[in-house]
C-alpha cells in the first residue's frame, strides 16, 4: 500500500478535466483515467489495487465519508466536496460525483467517481463547514463517538438551513460554475 504524508501545497487541476476512478466493493481502485493519474502525481500501475481511502486528506471529516459510503452502498448517487491527497502529499479539492454501478444481476458490483476541480469560493465554504466537523470528531474519547457526533452536527446544519447535503453541495457547485464561467 502506498503511504503518503500530507504537505501544505495545493495542486492545480484544470477546470476542463474530469478525473475518473472505479472501485470494487471494498474500495480498491480498479480503473483510473489519465487525468486522475496526473492529479494524483502517480502512475496508473501504482494506483490500481490501492484502497480508495489512500486519497483521503486528513483535513476531511470522517462523517462526510460515512455519508458518502452509506449513500452509494444504499444504491444512491451522491455529490460531495472532497479534499484529496496526491501521492506526493499535495492536496487538491474536487466536486465529486459518486455512483454505484450495477452488474448483470442488478446488484451493486462496483463504484464510480467522477471529479472536477473546485473553485476558491466553494472551497472556502466547504473548508469552514468541514473544519467544524473535524473539531467535533476530535473532541470525543473515541473515533466512533466523534464521527457520530460530527454526523449529527452535519445533519443538523443541513436541517437548520432547510436544505439537504446534496442541495448544499450543488449550491457550492453553482459558485464554481460562476467562477469558472460555466454558469448558464
Amino acid at each position: 500500500m502506498i503511504t503518503v504524508s500530507p504537505v501544505n501545497r495545493a495542486r492545480t487541476i484544470p477546470a476542463d478535466q474530469f478525473l475518473v476512478t472505479h472501485a470494487d466493493l471494498t474500495g480498491g481502485i480498479t480503473y483510473a483515467n489519465s487525468y486522475f493519474c496526473q492529479a494524483q502525481a502517480c502512475g496508473e500501475k501504482e494506483l490500481l489495487g490501492q484502497p480508495h481511502n489512500m486519497l483521503r486528506h486528513p483535513d476531511m471529516p470522517a462523517a462526510v465519508f460515512q455519508l458518502i459510503w452509506q449513500r452509494i452502498r444504499d444504491g444512491e448517487e451522491v455529490f460531495a466536496y472532497v479534499k484529496n491527497m496526491a501521492c506526493n502529499g499535495e492536496y487538491y479539492w474536487t466536486l465529486s460525483h459518486l455512483t454505484p454501478h450495477y452488474g448483470a444481476a442488478r446488484h451493486i458490483d462496483s463504484y464510480q467517481c467522477f471529479r472536477r476541480a473546485a473553485s476558491g469560493r466553494s472551497i472556502a465554504v466547504a473548508e469552514e463547514a468541514y473544519r467544524e466537523l473535524r473539531l467535533i470528531e476530535r473532541s470525543t474519547n473515541s473515533k466512533e463517538q466523534g464521527v457520530a457526533a460530527s454526523r449529527q452536527h452535519l445533519d443538523g446544519m443541513m436541517s437548520r438551513s432547510g436544505t439537504s447535503y446534496d442541495e448544499w453541495v450543488l449550491s457550492l457547485a453553482a459558485l464554481d460554475d460562476e467562477e469558472t464561467g460555466l454558469a448558464a
